[in-house]
């Protein structure tokens, strides 16, 4: 499954000693090689399920059959555990995801190879423009090297609701904190859970319900906090913890939300058909499909899935100031070479076709899990099959067109720390047995959290 896409702080502390030693063990490939019509690529990748990239292959392979890709798909944490080792050793794969959170591009990017020269080669000197807003610059590290080409983009900041639940309940889809406590009650009422929330654990997931509560209080709060510009225990951040703990009060946040993390609580509570709504992001919009939809309710334990109707909706204005929530978006994730592989030829053919073809991106877009990196590349609704075409396509076209304006980063511009010191903060104000106030909470949080430079102008 698509899930968070951040390290934890003890992640980045780990990863950090490890690049301070070395940069890529081993003799090293040729950087220069040109791409290769024929050879063997290995590609590790926490994203995307092993499906959609089964997909991404096989149609890689209709324009260059003689090139061998074989995907391996880790759980996140699993993968960041596994990738630096592996690359440390030698022994890692040719092509591997890189993200622009958590400072992947100067933790990771020490292992990979300048794609700048190959991008230039294949869109021509103006070849950063070709893709969607800030995607390439989210992939450099600091120096300027681009160790990663964007695949796609991603949002969040909105929620996911069962159709057929809320139509059961009677209820109507909230759009501000009255409206979603009275849903509740009615879904609560024919024994569904309404809201699930997996916050337990170190996946950061419960961030994204943060920032989202945060636009609804003050739409620039969240990121001038983020950068240093206010301070967490501000009166705006002090208000998103009370809405928290009145979401949790009120009986809209469930009551197990500490029990595990998003994945797999609340993945799989949703995709059962236990709960009417979820927060996820846009990689969601993929089980919207009507083979995708099995295979997820397969995943989440369902042995004979019947696709209900999931449809998108804003995260409603729980401030009650007329702020609304907008989407909170930016580059997903990218491909980078391995700097030791003995494959670099191939690779190069496989992240150019992927990452700068129309073919490629065509699929990405198709698969409707990703925005797709490229410009001008949109969903060809005609090669995708929906649960309900009337009601669901035009629903995705809007949340596509919201995630493409948005103008807020999503975690390019907020540090591990603070990531984490967020998930802290969320726990104490759900777990009952802490005895701290949301100020005494925020200002811990502004305590643990450390500020981002990453594009403050």
């Amino acid at each position: 499954m698509n899930k968070s896409r951040f390290l934890t702080a003890a992640g980045v502390v780990a990863i950090a000693a490890i690049s301070l030693t070395a940069c890529a063990g081993g003799a090293g490939g040729d950087a220069d090689a040109a791409p290769a019509d024929s050879g063997e690529v290995t590609w590790w990748g926490w994203t995307p399920d092993t499906p959609v990239a089964e997909r991404y292959i096989a149609a890689f392979n209709e324009e260059y059959p003689d090139i061998t890709v074989t995907y391996r798909n880790f759980e996140n944490v699993d993968f960041r555990n596994t990738i630096v080792p592996a690359l440390e050793s030698g022994k890692g794969p040719d092509v591997f995801d890189l993200s622009a959170a958590g400072g992947t591009p100067d933790l990771w990017g020490p292992y990979a190879i300048d794609l700048a020269p190959l991008a230039e080669d294949t869109l021509g000197d103006d070849w950063e423009s070709k893709f969607g807003g800030g995607y390439a610059e989210q992939l450099r590290t600091t120096d300027g090297t681009q160790v990663s080409l964007p695949l796609g983009g991603m949002s969040a900041g909105f929620v996911w609701y069962n159709q057929g639940i809320f139509d059961e309940a009677g209820a109507a889809v909230p759009t501000d904190y009255d409206s979603w406590v009275d849903a509740c009650q009615k879904i609560e009422a024919i024994g569904k859970t309404c809201f699930t929330m997996g916050a337990g654990g170190e996946d950061t997931f419960p961030t994204e319900m943060y920032h989202a509560i945060a636009n609804s209080v003050d739409p620039d709060f969240f990121l001038a906090a983020a950068t240093g510009k206010a301070k967490w225990d501000d009166p705006e951040g002090v208000e998103v913890l009370q809405i928290i703990e009145d979401m949790k009060d009120d009986g809209i946040i469930s009551s197990n939300a500490l029990d595990a993390g998003q994945y797999p609580l609340a993945n799989e509570a949703f995709m059962k058909g236990e709960a009417a709504m979820v927060q996820m992001g846009f990689w969601y919009t993929q089980y919207s499909g009507s083979e995708s939809c099995k295979s997820a309710m397969e995943s989440a334990g369902v042995s004979e899935p019947q696709c209900f109707v999931q449809l998108p909706a804003e995260f409603p204005d729980v401030a009650g100031q007329g702020n609304g929530s907008v989407p909170f978006g930016e580059v997903d994730y990218g491909l980078a070479i391995n700097a030791d592989s003995k494959n670099i030829g191939a690779a190069k053919t496989f992240v150019t076709w992927m990452t700068m073809s129309e073919a490629g991106q065509q699929n990405v877009a198709n698969a409707i899990d990703l925005l797709p990196a490229l410009q001008g590349v949109a969903p060809d609704w005609s090669a995708i099959s929906l649960v309900d075409e009337d009601v669901q396509q035009p629903a995705i076209e809007q949340l596509i067109a919201d995630s493409t304006a948005t103008t807020q980063s999503r975690q390019w511009q907020t540090t591990s720390s603070t990531l984490d010191a967020i998930v802290v903060a969320i726990q104490q104000v759900l777990d009952p047995t802490i005895d701290l106030s949301v100020e005494d909470i925020a200002a811990q949080l502004q305590q643990s959290s450390e500020a981002s430079a990453v594009g403050v102008k």
